[in-house]
C-alpha cells in the first residue's frame, strides 16, 4: 500500500533560536470528511536533504502551531543502528490544513507518551513466558496438544499484536494461521493473555479472541497459487513444507509496532522453492493490519493468495474502484455470537481477481473467501486486513455502516495528507 501522505512540493526550513534549525511544514486534509490518528510517515532522506546528518543524530519532535505535541517515533528499518523513518499521527477535520513544526532534541527530552500498540513473541521458559525479539521455529515444532500439553511452547501459540482498537495473533508453527483478539478496551492487553488460569475464548472484561479459524486463512493468512501433480489448479498455505521460519521484532513503539517473519526454503510444489518474507504493521487507532509481502526466487509471475475465513458467513462483499478495492465479510461470525466485520483492502495495482475455496475435502486451504495478488521476484506487495466487532464499536453491528466505513478508508487512502514547504531554508 502507499503510504497515507503526498509531498506537496518540498520540506521547507527556517531559522531557530539558539542555532538551531527548524522544520516547518504544512499538512492539508484535502477530504470533506474529518480524519483522526491519521499517520505521517516521513524517511530519514526527506529530512537529512535539509537539515544534514549530525542534526538528525537527534530525535525529531513534532509541534503543532497550537503548541500540542505529536505522538511520534523513530524506527531503524534495516538494523543497522540509525533510524530510517519516523511516524507521528495526528487529527484533521474537514479541509483542515494547518503547520507542523519539527524540531530536533535529545531522546531524554521528548515527553513520555501513552503507548498505544505493541507486538511480542513470548517463549516458555519454565512455569513463565518470556518476550524475545527473534525466534526460528524448532524443527518438528506442531501445532499444540492441550490434552498432553498444559502450556504451549509460545504465549498465544505465536506472535501476538495489538493497537488500542484491535489485536491479532499468528500461530508459530505449520498451520501459520491468523487469528483476531477483538477487544472492548484501549488498553494494551496482550501481554496478559495466554496466561495459566486464563481463557481467552469466552468474553472478558478486555475482549476475547472472536474468529473460529479452523483450516481456512483466517485473518489474512497467505498462500500460493500453484499447479499441483495431476494438473489441477489450488493453494498452498505458507507454512507447510518451510525449512525455516524466524519471527523478528523490528520496533515496538507507542504509534506503531512492526514485525517480521522469514520463511527459508518454501517448497509449495516439489518443483519450486522460495524464500518469503513478510512485514507487519499495525498504527495506532487504526482498526486494520498492514502486510508486505516479498517473495525471492519467483522466475514468473505468480499469485499471492490472501482471504477471510467464511465458516459462518452468508456472502462475500467485493468492490473494485479505481485505485483501491476490497473483499470483505460481515454476519454473525464471532465466537461471541455476535456481529463481525472482516475485510482486505487491496491496491487495484496488482489485483488478479476473487475466489473462494471449497468448503470440505482434502484441500489444504478450505471455507475462506480469498484475492489474488500478483507477484514478482522481490517487488513487494502489501494488502491491509481490517476487523470490527461490534462490542469494540457498537457501530459494527450494522453492514451497512460496515461497508460505509471501508469506503470511507479508500477514500482515505485515495486523497493523502498534503505536505507542503513554507520559507526558505537559510543557515544559522
Amino acid at each position: 500500500m502507499k503510504k497515507h501522505l503526498l509531498f506537496w512540493g518540498f520540506l521547507t526550513f527556517v531559522n531557530f533560536v539558539s542555532g538551531q534549525k527548524n522544520i516547518v511544514i504544512a499538512l492539508q486534509n484535502p477530504m470533506n470528511e474529518a480524519r483522526t490518528d491519521e499517520p505521517i510517515i516521513l524517511t530519514r532522506k526527506d529530512l537529512e536533504k535539509k537539515a544534514g546528518k549530525a542534526l538528525l543524530n537527534k530525535a525529531p519532535k513534532f509541534t503543532k502551531n497550537t503548541g500540542e505535541i505529536l505522538p511520534s517515533q523513530t524506527d531503524d528499518l534495516n538494523g543497522d543502528g540509525t533510524w530510517d523513518e519516523v511516524i507521528f499521527v495526528t487529527n484533521f477535520k474537514n479541509k483542515e490544513k494547518y503547520t507542523v513544526n519539527i524540531t530536533f532534541v535529545q531522546p531524554e527530552e521528548l515527553p513520555t507518551l501513552k503507548k498505544r500498540t505493541q507486538a511480542r513473541l513470548a517463549k516458555l521458559d519454565g512455569e513463565q513466558f518470556i518476550a524475545i525479539t527473534k525466534e526460528t521455529m524448532p524443527k518438528g515444532h506442531k501445532q499444540t496438544d492441550f490434552s498432553t500439553t498444559k502450556m504451549p511452547l509460545y504465549q498465544t501459540e505465536g506472535p501476538a499484536w495489538e493497537n488500542d482498537k484491535v489485536g491479532f495473533r499468528l500461530y508459530f508453527d505449520p498451520r501459520n494461521g491468523k487469528d483476531i483478539f477483538g477487544k472492548t478496551t484501549s488498553d494494551l492487553v496482550l501481554h496478559k493473555v495466554g496466561l495459566p488460569g486464563g481463557n481467552y475464548h469466552v468474553k472478558s472484561d478486555w475482549g476475547m479472541d472472536v474468529l473460529k479459524v479452523g483450516a481456512s486463512l483466517g485473518a489474512g493468512a497467505l498462500a500460493l497459487q500453484v499447479t499441483d501433480y495431476q494438473g489441477k489448479t489450488t493453494l498452498a498455505r505458507l507454512g507447510d513444507n518451510v525449512e525455516q521460519t524466524t519471527y523478528e521484532l523490528v520496533s515496538d513503539g507507542v504509534v506503531r509496532s512492526i514485525f517480521r517473519l522469514h520463511y527459508k526454503n518454501w517448497q509449495p510444489t516439489p518443483g519450486e522453492k522460495y524464500n518469503v518474507m513478510e512485514e507487519i504493521h499495525i498504527i495506532a487507532g487504526q482498526y486494520y493490519i498492514e502486510s508486505k509481502v516479498t517473495i525471492n526466487g519467483l522466475n514468473s509471475e505468480k499469485y499471492l493468495v490472501t482471504g477471510i475465513a467464511n465458516l459462518l458467513s452468508q456472502k462475500a462483499l467485493q468492490f473494485e474502484g479505481e485505485k483501491y478495492g476490497y473483499l470483505a465479510t460481515h454476519d454473525t461470525q464471532s465466537e461471541n455470537k455476535d456481529k463481525l466485520g472482516m475485510g482486505i483492502v487491496f491496491d487495484k495495482t496488482h489485483f488478479a481477481g476473487f475466489g473462494e475455496t471449497p468448503k470440505s475435502g482434502s484441500e489444504k486451504v478450505l471455507q475462506t473467501y480469498f484475492i489474488k495478488l500478483k507477484m514478482k521476484d522481490k517487488q513487494p506487495v502489501a494488502f491491509k486486513f481490517y476487523a470490527a466487532w461490534e462490542a469494540t464499536d457498537q457501530r459494527f453491528k450494522d453492514a451497512g455502516y460496515f461497508e460505509t466505513f471501508l469506503q470511507s478508508e479508500i477514500k482515505r487512502f485515495s486523497q493523502p495528507i498534503q505536505v507542503k514547504g513554507k520559507g526558505k531554508f537559510t543557515k544559522s
